[in-house]
Formats: C-alpha cells, sequence, structure tokens
C-alpha cells in the first residue's frame, strides 16, 4: 500500500507539471508547488521528481513501479544513476537487469550493485579540470534545529584552500598569544598550555569568528555589510528573561508564546540573547502579540529605513506559499499598490523575493485576512492561502 500511494503522489506530480498549474500559481518549479501543498520537506520532492523524469523514458521500471513491484528507495536509487547523462543510453537497455536484481536484493546489496555498475560505466566521469576540488567549491552555514548550534561545512580549491588556510592559521596564533598574555599575568613563569582559559579547538572557531568582524569592519569591504543585527523578541520572552536575571519566579515559558531569533528566524539560545541584550550593541526588538513592533509613518512611498525593519519583523521568509526566499533577501511589497492609494505602513507591507514581487503587475492580487492570513488570487480566480 505504501508503495501505491508513492506512485499516486508521482501521478500527482506529473499532472501538476503537464497543466503547469505551478506556473498559475507562482511556483518555480512543480516540484515546489508539491513540497508546499503536499507539506514534504525539499528532498522528499525532489526525490519523487526524479522518479517522475526516470519513469517517462523507462518502459519497464515505469510498468514495475505501476504495480507495486518496486520500493520507493530502490526506485529513488535508480533515478539517481537514470539522472546522469553519461551512462543513460545504457541505463535504458539494463533496465530488465535492474529489476532482476531488485526483486531479489536487499536494498544495501541493490545500492552496492548500482553503485558498481556506474563506477564500470561512467568510470572517468567529466574531463577533469587542473583543480577539480575548486569546481566543487562550496561553503555553508547550518543551524541545528534543537542545540540551536551552527555548523560551518565546505570545500576550497587548493590555491583558494592554501591561502585562506594561511590566513587562519596567522589568526589562531594571535588568539593563542592573547591567551598566553593574560595567563602570564596570573601565573608567571608558570605558565603553560593546560593553564589557557581556551582550548585550541575554541581558539580556532573565534579565529574564523574575528576574521569575518575585521572584514565587517574594514574601511574598503568587498560588499556592503550590515551592521545591525536584530534579536527579535516575544513580550513575555523579554520580562520572563529579565525576571529571572532579578531572582524573581523561573516558571517555565510557554512553546506557543515564547520566541528568541534572529530577523531570518533562526532560534538564538536564551542565555547568550540576554547576556548580549544586557551588555552588547545588538537591536533588541520587541514584538506584542498581534506581532507589531513599530509605529510607522503614512507618507512615506518606500520602505526604508526602520520602516522597513518593521515590515520585515512580521514574517521570516518571502510571503509567497511555498517560498522560503528569507527576508533578509526580500523586498517589501505593498499588497495594496501605492499608486492605487495604499499606504506605506506595516499592515500594507509583507517581505517579498524579487521573483514573487514582480507578480504584483501580471494580474494577481494580494490581501490580508482579519487573522493575519495571506489571501492570493491568480488572474484566472484561482485562491492561493
Amino acid at each position: 500500500m505504501r508503495r501505491l500511494a508513492a506512485v499516486a503522489a508521482v501521478d500527482v506530480l506529473h499532472q501538476i507539471v503537464e497543466s503547469r498549474a505551478h506556473y498559475e500559481h507562482g511556483h518555480a518549479t512543480a516540484r515546489i508547488m508539491y513540497a508546499h501543498i503536499a507539506d514534504v520537506s525539499g528532498a522528499e520532492s525532489h526525490r519523487l521528481d526524479k522518479i517522475r523524469r526516470m519513469n517517462q523514458h523507462c518502459n519497464d521500471i515505469n510498468a514495475v513501479w505501476r504495480a507495486g513491484g518496486l520500493s520507493i528507495d530502490k526506485a529513488a536509487l535508480l533515478a539517481r544513476a537514470f539522472a546522469n547523462p553519461r551512462t543513460r543510453d545504457r541505463f535504458l537497455l539494463d533496465q530488465n537487469y535492474f529489476l532482476k536484481h531488485a526483486a531479489t536484493q536487499s536494498f544495501k546489496r541493490f545500492e552496492r550493485k548500482i553503485a558498481r555498475w556506474l563506477e564500470l560505466h561512467d568510470c572517468d566521469g567529466p574531463d577533469p579540470a587542473p583543480d577539480p576540488s575548486h569546481e566543487r567549491r562550496n561553503v555553508k552555514l547550518v543551524q541545528d534545529a534543537i542545540s540551536k548550534a551552527w555548523k560551518l561545512d565546505g570545500t576550497l580549491g587548493s590555491l583558494k584552500g592554501s591561502e585562506f588556510n594561511e590566513i587562519l592559521q596567522a589568526y589562531i596564533e594571535a588568539e593563542f598569544a592573547h591567551d598566553w598574555a593574560r595567563a602570564e599575568k596570573i601565573h608567571g613563569s608558570n605558565t603553560s598550555v593546560d593553564l589557557l582559559e581556551r582550548t585550541h579547538a575554541q581558539r580556532q572557531a573565534d579565529a574564523l569568528c574575528q576574521i569575518a568582524a575585521d572584514a565587517a569592519n574594514s574601511d574598503k569591504p568587498s560588499a556592503p555589510v550590515k551592521r545591525v543585527h536584530n534579536i527579535i523578541y516575544t513580550a513575555e520572552t523579554a520580562e520572563a528573561l529579565i525576571r529571572r536575571w532579578a531572582g524573581g519566579s523561573a516558571a517555565l515559558l510557554d512553546p506557543d508564546s515564547y520566541n528568541i531569533t534572529d530577523i531570518d528566524g533562526h532560534p538564538i539560545a536564551a542565555s547568550e540573547a540576554f547576556a548580549d541584550m544586557l551588555v552588547a550593541s545588538f537591536r533588541r526588538v520587541i514584538q506584542n502579540a498581534a506581532g507589531v513592533t513599530l509605529d510607522i509613518s503614512k507618507h512615506d512611498r518606500f520602505f526604508t529605513g526602520l520602516n522597513r525593519l518593521g515590515v520585515q519583523l512580521t514574517t521570516t521568509e518571502c510571503y509567497w506559499p511555498g517560498c522560503h526566499i528569507p527576508t533578509s533577501q526580500c523586498q517589501i511589497d505593498h499588497l495594496r499598490p501605492a499608486a492605487r492609494g495604499g499606504h506605506t505602513e506595516q499592515l500594507n507591507g509583507l517581505p517579498a523575493c524579487k521573483r514573487h514581487n514582480r507578480f504584483k503587475e501580471r494580474g494577481y492580487t494580494v490581501t490580508r485576512n482579519p487573522d493575519g492570513q495571506i489571501t492570493i488570487t491568480t488572474p484566472i480566480g484561482d485562491t492561493i492561502r
């Protein structure tokens, strides 16, 4: 039954593609629309879309798939092999070979079989570049939703990596010298590594942060840097933290009203945020239960300065359903255009990515309901909520 349900899901995705409903509803692809409507992860919708693409060209695999004879994991594995353009012609000839092993082998064994097949039929891959890792260069920061810690992961080419490593090592040495000088004032000639206030790993992390801080404070930065970091609290959360700090009641916070995030909705640990509230230069923003943060002028034509910030604080991403562009990368859209008398105020503005901000010019109308929900009406009268 689970396999047949997956077949139905792929069919729905195919119908979206054929009807181009995703285009009318403002989604860049059918896969994005499916992820939004079905409320599944982007990875899940991507997996189904790869299976859909494979089934369009592989009649034998599609027949077994539609009969529920192929698990979604094995089908996704086959779709991944099919996606390789260098082995696709051979893949089409070997469909029955794959199906025979899929029916008799466990997923782990089948996975190794597919990996070996790809290795034999695509042993060289694309022509190697002078520095293969340079083409795959990538750096990203990912936050763990539970611990709230950020993980830095990346790959650099040999030349850029060597250059960055040299800079990082210089900063690490400076952090070590700082720790040693502080310890020496306390312990004198008895100072040793064990007596330093930070571990080597902590100094490495602080050195990387210092590189970023120095870049932000440079007189000639390569890109404009937003120097004000906003930390958003609900009023209930801020009051509770102040009571705890003052030695008052330490009652549990209500998950429905508790909130401490940055402007893009990334959660921040309460202890760190509150300490910075007292001593650091972060901007503290308190919102009431209705999400109102500022009394905004109604006479401005454009959302700028604090006027713009007040609208950004209403949501963490583009307001269009299924679009997850962070607020910090969005424009501010008038729900009722200024040309038709719409005021430049918080209730008439929402963050919209560049793509969806332009949709208003194509006959789409956007309204904010009394409960705060946004309703979008397409040019042909469909409602997106």
